[in-house]
């Protein structure tokens, strides 16, 4: 008695770290492919083409469309992406304090490099910093909302007042805080959609902390 029929066959084509939808948090997952086999006898013989593939969960085992992979991608690229602006719009902010006064105090600079380093994924060296403000000083272009208008919305409070707060570090780094640095502030407060009372709040708490830190 000759015995056959058909079945699905598993194999795993890949492997990796996700976000599981099911976990809520990050898990290692298979994809694997079914295949649909002829059967002889129970062993299967000859491929009879792909019926599907799928996402399995190694922690919940549970399964889901390929696509989770990409959803996973796709937020990190835009997580990478978010960042590489954060940074520029760091970097342009701080720059721009820096050289409100016309004047460029080694203070000022080192404070620069210190906030930026700190908050960025790159490190700024003394020549990166040279050339960056070379570059500005030669742009007639220099609008401080540039990049803050872009990273603004994805900001929550905290993370706008992180920002104002590392301007003002730059313009008291010298022990003066003067009108055009007031100014500059106030567009930088602008282009984050802050109001006028929320920064004089964050101005007032820095002086408070800060009992030799002058706004003369």
């Amino acid at each position: 008695m000759i015995i056959f029929g058909t079945r699905g066959v598993k194999s795993t084509l890949s492997q990796g770290d996700f976000n599981c939808p099911q976990c809520e948090t990050t898990k290692a997952y298979k994809k694997k492919k079914v295949t649909r086999f002829f059967t002889l006898y129970f062993i299967p013989l000859i491929p009879l083409g792909k019926v599907g593939e799928y996402v399995e969960c190694q922690h919940c085992k549970g399964t889901f469309i390929p696509n989770v992979l990409n959803y996973e991608e796709k937020k990190n690229n835009a997580a990478q992406d978010f960042l590489a602006e954060y940074e520029k719009a760091m970097k342009h902010s701080l720059v721009l304090m820096m050289l409100a006064d016309g004047v460029i105090d080694d203070r000022e600079r080192e404070m620069v490099i210190k906030i930026y380093n700190k908050t960025s994924h790159h490190d700024m060296t003394s020549a990166d910093l040279d050339q960056y403000i070379a570059e500005v000083e030669a742009s007639p272009d220099r609008d401080v909302s540039k990049y803050l208008k872009g990273v603004g919305p994805m900001l929550n409070g905290q993370g706008k007042e992180m920002v104002i707060k590392a301007a003002i570090s730059v313009a008291a780094s010298d022990g003066h805080f003067d009108d055009s640095e007031k100014a500059l502030l106030a567009e930088m407060a602008q282009a984050l959609d802050m109001t006028s009372a929320h920064l004089k709040g964050i101005i007032n708490e820095i002086t408070a902390e800060n009992p030799t830190f002058s706004d003369n």
